[in-house]
């Protein structure tokens, strides 16, 4: 009897200690939470993920809250939720850690770099020379200075080679000092300001012969008839001309050689030649076939070979009958 009464009662004591276990095991599973404004909610995690949290509610209450962002939750409340591993993942990143727990930055290491030396001298105006457009700018340079040498050289009538080859030599110095000397004759730079050389005045014109027994004061028939020769039929006066007096153009060509444009010469020209000197060659000329702006065309003397002479060339041009020399 007595053993069977001890039975009985630790089999009590058993059922006792289930219930009581089973109870703490419901009161572990609701929890409160809590939010940074102050509101709690009391109930089980229906659900927790990264959109939020919904809670079961209590029974007298019932049904489910709201969803919850995780940032609006307590620290007390996102402790409690960190301390199960499946909910940890969700609210660490909300969760303040404490200063003293913050790991510290490692502390920055400079470390020495190789650094390229100064130059100890002070750079020159030559040196800038030294580096590629340095280069290419004393090229361009050098090319300017041998053009500016030979267009002084052509322009002062001067020998190109001659005025190149110093421009080698002495660059820049040289195109000034050409420039600086007196242009030669018959160049494109002849100064206007030289002595002019006086023309020859032209040979006066030979008396005709009278017929015998016709007085000088006393015009005869034929004296009428010889002074009503036109002027055309008259045979041109031998003149010269030179740069020193004339500005040798096209103008004064058309205007005192007129005549000479002509395909058939007329009677007063028939006879003359025109006669041109330049600063390199010496034409002779029966007849001007063409003239531009700055040169003239000319039929030489000596066949139907056409030659040309730039206005600048000319230095003298004489007019005079072909026998004379």
């Amino acid at each position: 009897m007595a053993q069977t009464g001890g039975m009985q009662r630790s089999k009590a004591y058993l059922f006792a200690l289930i219930c009581l276990l089973f109870g703490f095991a419901l009161s572990g599973a609701a929890a409160t939470f809590e939010l940074e404004n102050g509101n709690t909610f009391y109930g089980e995690v229906s659900k927790l993920d990264e959109d939020g949290l919904v809670i079961r509610m209590e029974e007298d209450v019932g049904g489910f809250s709201e969803r919850i962002e995780l940032v609006y939750l307590s620290q007390e409340t996102l402790n409690q939720l960190a301390k199960t591993p499946k909910y940890k993942p969700f609210v660490s990143p909300f969760i303040e850690m404490p200063e003293e727990e913050l790991e510290q930055p490692p502390p920055i290491v400079l470390r020495p770099v190789d650094r390229l030396s100064r130059a100890s001298q002070k750079a020159s105006f030559f040196s800038a020379f030294a580096s590629p457009i340095g280069v290419f700018f004393l090229i361009v340079f050098y090319l300017g200075n041998l053009l500016a040498a030979y267009e002084t050289a052509v322009y002062r009538g001067r020998s190109v080679p001659l005025v190149c080859g110093l421009a080698v030599i002495a660059p820049v110095a040289t195109p000034i000092i050409f420039l600086s000397l007196p242009a030669a004759e018959g160049s494109y730079a002849a100064p206007s300001w030289e002595e002019e050389a006086e023309e020859t005045p032209p040979p006066p014109p030979k008396e005709a012969p009278r017929p015998v027994g016709i007085s000088a004061n006393k015009p005869s028939k034929l004296g009428l008839r010889q002074s009503a020769v036109p002027k055309s039929s008259q045979a041109a006066t031998p003149s010269s001309y030179t740069r020193s007096n004339t500005e040798f153009n096209r103008h004064f060509f058309e205007t005192t050689f007129s005549e000479f444009f002509r395909v058939v010469p007329s009677p007063s020209i028939k006879d003359m030649i025109i006669e041109f000197k330049g600063t390199k060659k010496e034409l002779i000329a029966k007849r001007i076939t063409r003239i531009s702006a700055n040169e003239i065309h000319l039929q030489l003397l000596s066949g139907k070979k056409e030659a040309s002479m730039r206005f600048g060339e000319i230095v003298q041009v004489n007019l005079r009958h072909k026998n004379e020399k």
